[in-house]
């Protein structure tokens, strides 16, 4: 069977979440004789372990680094690109089924003509990202700035921005959730039906099966595995096993030590927490990143592992690695850990962000350990079935095919796509007709409408209508306009940090354009003071500082 797989195809050397598991599962569907070719983003082209023929990365409206083009003609340009690419790749490989994994590796606009096109498609979703990513794609706001400037879009154009405040399409598409939780968020916004299923996710075994070690002697060593993100609560921890090391209940030193990289920024934020907190008997020990063999290795050193993640996690591979070493779990109960977990039955779940009981759960492990110890070991034997990866890609596989099968039963499309392409071809449906000059006409004409729309807004009662017409300002080279919009968001509305975040990142943007870095350096600053995990502020901040202009904004200059 031939699967064009679309994902988030990371290289060989990421570490993280189901991305890798996306990359195992590949490889073994290729073990099971199956013909698999991996389309995805730029990210670690050339960089991909000679897998090149079968791992095309290419597609260039990934959510980056690096990132796609800023300016609108670019942007349309670039996903029109990544259109021809797909349709060409569906035409020349002629797939049985297409598997969507993860929403990140493309614009929703082109995961939504898919979905349209009458190709066999199945979804596997891992996180939350289809329920809301069409609200933060570039072109899907560009669609709604249009339609509600009243901006006619012929239909090739139209077919490049196919959403507008909408999800894609998925009622007749198989759906597989890596967890009960996720099912549950996905099916109480109404997405997904009778082809949905649960499918826990797995992870490779093999290496972890005799990986259970007597535990080390004291201090008493907590471990974490994960991104250095505000959102995965690690300054939690650190309070929360410092508060432990002061009670005098405490019966050892205690250490924390964390795997993991992250912003700078946040980074420094948590050296500074672990420095105050310090003392003879506390001590945090930052092991940066670590490739998955040492990370294995790293599990084995500890006594606890806890789990901080704020986020409404899939399902978390870090715990399942935990647990199958053998290690006694606290986790928070934001998402999939409690399919780990079994609902608390391997350990217990609790709030993110409660410190004092974070601490409490740690303290009563130390106290008692060896019954903790002895419930980590009977986990451990029921994961060793649970979450085996030789499984999950039988399953997977299985769908797959059952998918294919069934391709014939919806190859309509939607009557958008169908208007778009009578006849249904899938290619024509992925790749609408258009010219490159209808692309220039069309951004000349939002861009105008949108210079009409902002000049009696009033941004300190409408900062919701007022941001994404700054940001078409923006795009469409209208750089002075989009300035005074987003300056006046900033000055009004500075104590709202969404508000504060959209501004001040884009009029850092436009900052660098015109050569005033310093100043783009302390709004980037300003921006990431609210918003740590902000990617892309982080990427133009690194370059503010060396005044290199970002390439994404190449082709965007003062109209």
């Amino acid at each position: 069977m031939r699967i064009l797989v679309l994902s988030n195809f990371y290289p060989p050397h990421h570490i993280g979440g189901y991305e890798l598991r996306c990359r195992e599962v590949v490889e073994g569907l290729r073990r099971r004789g199956q013909e698999v070719c991996v389309v995805t983003g730029r990210y670690g082209a050339g960089h991909d372990g000679g897998r090149s023929a079968d791992v095309i990365r290419a597609l260039q409206l990934a959510w980056g680094p690096p990132y796609p083009p800023e300016d609108l003609v670019g942007m349309l340009a670039a996903e029109a690109a990544d259109r021809r690419l797909l349709a060409d790749r569906v035409s020349s490989f002629q797939p049985d089924v297409v598997a969507i994994w993860g929403m990140e590796f493309a614009s929703q606009s082109l995961v939504a003509s898919v979905l349209a096109s009458g190709l066999a498609v199945y979804l596997c979703l891992e996180d939350r990202w289809l329920l809301d990513a069409w609200s933060r794609d570039a072109l899907c706001q560009v669609a709604g700035v249009a339609d509600r400037l009243g901006v006619t879009m012929i239909a090739g154009v139209r077919g490049l921005c196919c959403l507008s405040g909408h999800r894609p399409a998925v009622e007749h598409t198989p759906i597989s959730f890596v967890s009960t939780p996720l099912a549950a968020a996905y099916a109480k916004a109404g997405v997904a039906g009778a082809n949905a299923r649960l499918r826990l996710a797995g992870i490779d075994v093999t290496s972890l099966r005799d990986a259970r070690l007597a535990p080390p002697p004291p201090p008493f060593m907590i471990v974490h595995v994960g991104q250095l993100t505000g959102s995965r609560g690690q300054a939690d921890l650190i309070r929360a096993a410092g508060a432990v090391a002061g009670d005098p209940r405490c019966l050892f030193p205690v250490v924390v030590r964390i795997v993991g990289g992250g912003a700078e920024a946040y980074v420094a934020e948590l050296h500074r927490l672990a420095d105050d907190l310090a003392s003879e008997r506390f001590r945090v020990e930052f092991l940066g990143e670590l490739p998955p063999g040492q990370v294995r290795e790293f599990y084995a050193g500890g006594h606890l592992f806890v789990h901080t993640s704020h986020l409404p996690e899939g399902l978390p591979r870090v715990m399942v690695e935990a647990m199958l070493a053998g290690l006694p779990i606290i986790a928070t109960n934001t998402g999939g850990q409690r399919d780990i977990l079994a609902d608390g039955r391997w350990g217990p779940l609790l709030p993110p962000g409660d410190v004092e009981q974070l601490a409490a759960h740690i303290l009563e492990a130390m106290e008692d350990y060896s019954a903790w110890r002895e419930r980590a070991d009977r986990a451990r034997e029921a994961a060793l079935s649970r979450f085996d990866l030789e499984v999950y890609i039988d399953r997977h596989l299985h769908d797959l095919v059952e998918t294919a099968e069934h391709k014939a039963s919806d190859k309509k499309g939607s009557e958008a796509f169908s208007r778009i392409a009578p006849g249904g071809d899938p290619r024509t449906i992925i790749l609408p007709p258009f010219s490159q000059g209808e692309l220039a006409t069309f951004g000349r004409a939002l861009g105008d409408a949108a210079e009409r729309a902002v000049a009696g807004l009033d941004v300190a009662t409408k900062p919701d209508e007022a941001w994404p017409l700054a940001v078409v300002l923006k795009r469409t080279g209208r750089l002075s306009a989009a300035e005074r919009v987003l300056r006046d968001l900033q000055a009004m509305h500075a104590e709202e940090p969404v508000h504060l975040r959209r501004a001040t990142f884009h009029l850092a943007e436009i900052a660098m354009l015109t050569g005033r870095w310093q100043e783009a350096a302390d709004l980037l600053a300003t921006c990431l003071s609210v918003a740590p995990d902000h990617r892309k502020a982080i990427h133009d901040l690194d370059h503010a500082r060396r005044r290199v202009l970002p390439d994404h904004l190449g082709g965007l200059r003062e109209r």
